[in-house]
C-alpha cells in the first residue's frame, strides 16, 4: 500500500512490483521491494509518499481451548543470550558471558495469564489459592479486571495452572529468545533506544501510552514485540521453569537449557509496573523462592513443538 499525503490515506495504485514479495516469501529483516512508480502512477512526484507492507507469512496465533488464550508459534533457531552490551550494573554480572543457545520450536501465550483465566482456573480444578493476606481484592487493587494480568501467583501457583492448562513454564532460555523477538544483541524487546519505552512498556511512573500508575496495564495496551508477544517487558514479572543460578552462564548446555537441577530460588524475567527501565533490559535476570507471592509477579505459558 502506497500514501501521496504522508500518511492519511493510502490510495496510490501499487502493482508493478518485484524483490522480495509475494508467495514464498519468509517474512524477515533486510528484505528488498522495488516499485516501478512510473508505470502505475506516469508523471507523479511527491516527497510525502509513505508505504505500508503487509507480511502474512500464513502463521497467526493458535487458540488454546482449555483457558481460551491466544499462542504464537515461536520459530526454532539460536541466539546469544545473556547481557552484550555489558552493563555497568552490578547486578547485570549475573547475565553473563553471552553464550550461543539453540533452541527447538515452541508455543508462548501471546499475553500474560490473566485474572479471568485464573479464577477459572481456581473454580474448575479447585485449587486452593490465597491465604488472609492475599484475596481477590488484593488482586483486583492492582489487576482491576478479567482482562487484567493476574498478579499474587507465586512459582508454584504458575505451574499448577500451566498443568490444569495442558502447558509448562518457559524455560529462562526459551523466555528471553521469546521476548528478542528476532532482534539480535538489543538492550530492550524493541530495540536499543530506552526512550521509547513507553510505546512498549508498563513500568514506574507514567507517560506516553503508559497511563498505569502502580498497577498493572490491561493486556494489549503497548505495541508487541516482533514475534506478536504482548508486554515482554514491563507490566509484571514472569515467572519461568528454571531454578536460579547466577554461575548458570558459564556452563550450561546449548541445545536446550533446562535450567539449573535444583536450587532455592525460581528464575523471573521482564520487569513490571513496579520498575524502572533498568529493569526492562532483556538480559535481565531476577530470582525469588517458588512459594513467594507478589502484586507484581505472573506468568504465561508455552507448548513445546510447532504442530
Amino acid at each position: 500500500l502506497a500514501s501521496s499525503d504522508g500518511g492519511k490515506n493510502f490510495d496510490l495504485p501499487v502493482k508493478s512490483v518485484e524483490g522480495e514479495i509475494g508467495k514464498g516469501i519468509a517474512s524477515g529483516k533486510g528484505k528488498t521491494i522495488i516499485w516501478h512508480v512510473e508505470q502505475d502512477v506516469p508523471d507523479f512526484y511527491s516527497t510525502n509518499v509513505v508505504f505500508e507492507v503487509v507480511a502474512d507469512d500464513g502463521v497467526g496465533p493458535l487458540i488454546w481451548e482449555k483457558d481460551g488464550s491466544e499462542m504464537m508459534l515461536i520459530p526454532s533457531g539460536s541466539f546469544e543470550m545473556g547481557d552484550s552490551k555489558n552493563e555497568p550494573d552490578d547486578w547485570m554480572r549475573r547475565s553473563r558471558p553471552v553464550h550461543r543457545v539453540e533452541l527447538d520450536a515452541f508455543y508462548m501465550d501471546v499475553h500474560e495469564v490473566t485474572v479471568g483465566q485464573f479464577e477459572q482456573f481456581v473454580n474448575q480444578s479447585g485449587y486452593q489459592w490465597g491465604n488472609e493476606q492475599t484475596t481477590w481484592d488484593n488482586v483486583a487493587n492492582y489487576s482491576p479486571g478479567d482482562e487484567y494480568p493476574m498478579v499474587y501467583v507465586s512459582w508454584n501457583d504458575a505451574t499448577a495452572y500451566a498443568k490444569w492448562a495442558g502447558k509448562r513454564l518457559p524455560t529462562e532460555a526459551e523466555w528471553e529468545y521469546a521476548a528478542r523477538g528476532g532482534l539480535a544483541g538489543k538492550r530492550y524487546p524493541w530495540g536499543d533506544d530506552g526512550s521509547l519505552a513507553r510505546d512498549y512498556a508498563n513500568y514506574e511512573w507514567t507517560g506516553g501510552k503508559d497511563k498505569w500508575d502502580e498497577s498493572t496495564a490491561r493486556g494489549g495496551s503497548f505495541k508487541p514485540n516482533g514475534y506478536g508477544l504482548y508486554d515482554m517487558a514491563g507490566n509484571i514479572r514472569e515467572w519461568c521453569q528454571d531454578w536460579y543460578g547466577s554461575d548458570y552462564y558459564s556452563n550450561s548446555p546449548t541445545k536446550n537449557p533446562p535450567g539449573r537441577g535444583t536450587g532455592s530460588n525460581r528464575v523471573l524475567r521482564g520487569g513490571s509496573w513496579y520498575d524502572n527501565t533498568g529493569n526492562l533490559r532483556v538480559a535481565y535476570r531476577f530470582n525469588r523462592p517458588p512459594f513467594f507471592r507478589s502484586n507484581f509477579y505472573g506468568f504465561r505459558c508455552v507448548v513445546s513443538g510447532s504442530n
